[in-house]
């Protein structure tokens, strides 16, 4: 494997379990938690639950699991790094990464969320992450496309 290989490699290691990433999914986790303590409360006392409310629920409760098990993933190896090879990392960085995009659907649970409490107030969300997005990745591109210049 070449030098430049190599570096790549730990390069995507590091940027996964960052501190930035761990701190992002324990924020997301503990919403997740809040959001499923209290709505499914709430919900037990309503006389009927509804379609968008229930679906809410089942988004929180179906992430929850893979944004606990990337906190653990994050947390082993942050304590264990020293004494994993190459390819136990590889395999540890890769379910993290499946386990980090997956937790990104509680966005989708939010907007879910929003729309149950009113109909405008998920809309207007749903086009500011579209504009985000959008605007990111535009940014993000032409970033990219000019070269920087040196001083």
């Amino acid at each position: 494997m070449s030098k430049q290989t190599k570096k790549n490699k730990s390069a995507e290691i590091d940027s996964e379990f960052s501190e930035r990433n761990y701190t992002i999914v324990g924020a997301l986790f503990s919403g997740s938690v809040a959001y499923l303590v209290f709505a499914s409360q709430s919900a037990y006392q309503e006389v009927e639950l509804t379609d968008l409310r229930l679906a809410t629920l089942l988004v929180f409760a179906a992430i929850l699991p893979f944004q606990g098990a990337y906190l653990i993933i994050h947390t082993y190896v942050q304590r264990y790094q020293e004494f994993l090879n190459e390819q136990k990392m590889m395999t540890l960085t890769r379910l993290a990464e499946r386990c980090r995009i997956i937790r990104y659907l509680s966005v989708i649970g939010f907007t879910f969320s929003l729309i149950n409490i009113n109909q405008i107030i998920g809309i207007t969300f749903i086009i500011s992450v579209a504009s985000v997005i959008i605007l990111v990745r535009w940014s993000w591109a032409q970033g990219l496309s000019k070269k920087p210049t040196e001083k």
